[in-house]
């Protein structure tokens, strides 16, 4: 084994020398841009498949060079493509939307009480379910469910408030949110 090594190492040498070249001017021709990532992927492959190289590599490993070229312009159409569809999507937002939005949140939750937080957190990060929640909070299920809910809509308020007044919000003893006139 250890004397296999160094002969397919030499082998791959010698087709990597004669034919480096040959095979980045190729994919230079087609794409100056991205010759060098062609290369060095056709070479990998050709490392992956030694034992099938022809008798005459140079039009197999042009074969490989080609189909790389055109697997990656696949790869950048079908993804230029998603760009176009998500920019004319109303669905995906912007980047600055998506940064104002998680600002916002951020600004919903510290408005919150820590214990309307403290529930809040564990259902979204720790993805307990009721009973994971009760037992974590020493309750029944159906008062977790209760707290998790009353969390819920008191941070829709709260978020709702950050989104059009940055003012902070108003809590009484039990945590209900209180109207600011």
């Amino acid at each position: 084994m250890d004397d296999e090594r160094p002969e397919r190492e030499q082998r791959f040498r010698r087709l990597y020398d004669a034919h480096k070249a040959a095979v980045r001017a190729y994919a230079w021709r087609r794409g100056p841009d991205s010759a060098e990532d062609v290369a060095a992927e056709t070479f990998t492959i050709a490392w992956q498949q030694l034992e099938s190289v022809p008798a005459e590599p140079l039009p197999w490993l042009l074969g490989i060079a080609r189909n790389v070229r055109l697997s990656q312009e696949r790869a950048d159409r079908r993804r230029r493509e998603r760009e176009r569809r998500c920019a004319e999507s109303d669905v995906v937002p912007s980047f600055a939307e998506a940064v104002e939005e998680q600002a916002a949140l951020r600004g919903a939750l510290e408005r919150l009480t820590e214990t309307d937080r403290e529930i809040l957190l564990l259902a979204a990060w720790e993805r307990l379910d009721r009973a994971g929640l009760a037992t974590v909070l020493g309750c029944t299920k159906t008062a977790a469910s209760v707290r998790l809910f009353r969390a819920r809509k008191r941070l829709a308020a709260a978020f709702q408030q950050v989104s059009t007044d940055p003012r902070p919000l108003t809590v009484d003893a039990s945590g209900r949110l209180l109207d600011e006139c």
